[in-house]
């Protein structure tokens, strides 16, 4: 989902010349953006800058799973090249940061030192793997412990695949019962990785479906020959630098030396803005706009709080649903 700020300055010199367009994300969302702007002639309109934490072009996060199994490739979930936009006029920064948007200056500052002025800017940065809170993700150096990976990025796939074929991996254990956690557990079998699911509700995908089907998909899943812990939560990481096992609330501790987060997602949030954003609670940032997506003043951005809770608006079907929190 992308979010727009507009700088209605703008508004009155459209016509002189062309209007600087940032767009922060380079994933599925921020290229779709582009690709509609330039559909539209955007070309002749905008002056476009795209800045992407990752250094592909975008590619289809959904496919991942398909990497994981080997039934697809890299380069066969590639969307876009990295270079979407063509001309001198347009820059693509790869594995470029975002660290700070001062609003009152419409200025973005990237972490390679640029600062990019904008009359238009796209927020679409999308969202991270969560980490659960719990006890030994980290090493003794404040890195994240080896063996322990989330799913999320073409990254996190390569590397999973390369432990789980560097021949010491013989079990992992996928933290969450979705259905990420169930692809992650399925790719991993496929290549040999003895795997058990470890999922906090009382079902697996409880989410999604009731009791009745978590039980059948249980059957399938166990088919498979993955290993299933519903009604159990994982309190730690065993090992110093690198994992041999978990710690389960009331259970026995489980060895393995990989761990897979599939336990949800988190928006992507690693820059400041300068008197722009907006604290609603101890673990709550939102982004407020209309039902276009769009904003010209203070608030800004793509969800709000109601009620203690965050909400999301859909234009096209007019409806209003309940997100996550960013702890």
């Amino acid at each position: 989902m992308a979010t727009v700020l507009v700088n209605p300055r703008t508004l009155r010199s459209a016509r002189k010349q062309r209007r600087q367009l940032v767009v922060i994300g380079n994933g599925m969302a921020g290229a779709r953006a582009v690709e509609e702007i330039l559909a539209r002639g955007g070309a002749d309109v905008f002056t476009i800058t795209m800045f992407g934490d990752e250094p592909y072009g975008n590619y289809n996060r959904i496919m991942l799973s398909h990497v994981l199994s080997g039934d697809e490739t890299d380069a066969g979930i590639l969307l876009n090249p990295p270079v979407l936009v063509p001309g001198e006029r347009h820059h693509a920064a790869r594995r470029v940061r975002v660290d700070r948007i001062d609003r009152f200056a419409k200025n973005v500052h990237s972490s390679d030192g640029r600062v990019t002025p904008y009359d238009t800017l796209v927020i679409a940065t999308g969202s991270r793997s969560h980490l659960p809170p719990m006890d030994g993700l980290y090493t003794p150096a404040e890195s994240l412990k080896q063996g322990i990976f989330g799913f999320r990025t073409i990254d996190d796939t390569r590397n999973m695949l390369a432990h789980a074929r560097a021949g010491h991996t013989r079990h992992a254990v996928v933290i969450g019962g979705g259905l990420l956690g169930l692809e992650a557990a399925s790719g991993l079998r496929r290549h040999g990785v003895s795997v058990d699911v470890v999922h906090s509700g009382g079902h697996l995908m409880s989410a999604q479906m009731g009791p009745d089907g978590g039980a059948v998909l249980r059957r399938s899943v166990e088919a498979l020959g993955i290993g299933v812990l519903t009604g159990c939560r994982t309190t730690a990481v065993l090992g110093t630098d690198r994992v041999t096992g978990v710690r389960l609330r009331d259970r026995p501790d489980l060895e393995c030396d990989m761990v897979v987060m599939a336990a949800g997602i988190r928006p992507t949030w690693t820059w400041r803005c300068s008197a722009a954003c907006r604290w609603s609670g101890p673990s709550w940032w939102t982004i407020r706009s209309g039902s276009r997506m769009r904003t010209t003043s203070t608030p800004w951005g793509n969800a709000s709080s109601t009620a203690g809770r965050c909400t999301a608006w859909w234009p096209r079907s007019g409806s209003r649903r309940w997100c996550w929190p960013t702890t």
